[in-house]
């Protein structure tokens, strides 16, 4: 193996995403060689990679991608948490890691994978991979009709400093609107909803790239294997 950049090092392991191994970096958990790493460093098949202390092999196997309809107050967290994790419902044996997020209390659909570079293709907003959401809502928000929510949905709002909002949105049906965004961040449409005065009923993906939840027919707490080409 030449040489190649630490941080697709340690995605091509499936520890993680190219854009985590670079957090990983930056923070000083990763080791080359008995050295700490920068931004930048490179590494190949003859030397000791350790993050946090424990070695990385890359892994040059098959890789493996698996779509998830995630229930509503199941983490996303591989960590048992009580019985609140995704593991259990996970293939064991394969270190698997989500590609991006969906909080407790939303459903639908998420990817679990070992190849680091899939999950920077569907992420890394350069990229522009759309993520499609139903939003359901009851009450009058904030005395706006339908015209003025999808206004401020696709304009957005300033929270804590960062901007929040959304490639699109329309209404399916009375009290349900249609989301599509390609860059998401912690809770990113439940804060514009807030802001708007929504009091959410659910909140489901279900879409990422190419694959829907209804091409997959995946009940909540399914699983089912993939291929790349699938959703890319």
């Amino acid at each position: 193996m030449t040489k190649i950049r630490l941080n697709k090092y340690l995605s091509s392991s499936g520890l993680c995403s190219r854009r985590k191994a670079d957090d990983f970096i930056a923070a000083g958990k990763v080791f080359v060689n008995g050295v700490r790493a920068k931004l930048g460093s490179v590494a190949g098949s003859g030397d000791t990679v350790e993050v946090d202390g424990e070695r990385v092999i890359t892994n040059n196997d098959k890789k493996h991608y698996i779509a998830f309809n995630k229930p509503r107050g199941i983490i996303t967290s591989l960590s048992d948490l009580q019985g609140e994790g995704v593991k259990k419902y996970l293939p064991a044996g394969i270190r698997l890691f989500p590609v991006g997020r969906l909080d407790k209390d939303s459903e639908g659909l998420i990817i679990f994978t070992d190849d680091g570079d899939f999950s920077q293709l569907l992420t890394h907003p350069k990229y522009f991979k759309s993520k499609i959401y139903h939003l359901e809502y009851q009450g009058k928000p904030n005395k706006v009709g339908k015209e003025g929510i999808i206004k401020q949905f696709v304009q957005g709002v300033i929270h804590r400093g960062i901007k929040y909002k959304v490639d699109s949105a329309k209404f399916i049906d009375n009290n349900k609107i249609e989301i599509s965004l390609h860059e998401g961040k912690t809770r990113h449409i439940r804060i514009i909803s807030g802001r708007i005065g929504l009091e959410i009923i659910s909140l489901k993906r279900v879409s990422i790239g190419k694959i829907s939840l209804d091409n997959l027919n995946l009940s909540p707490g399914q699983i089912k294997e993939i291929s790349r080409e699938e959703v890319l």
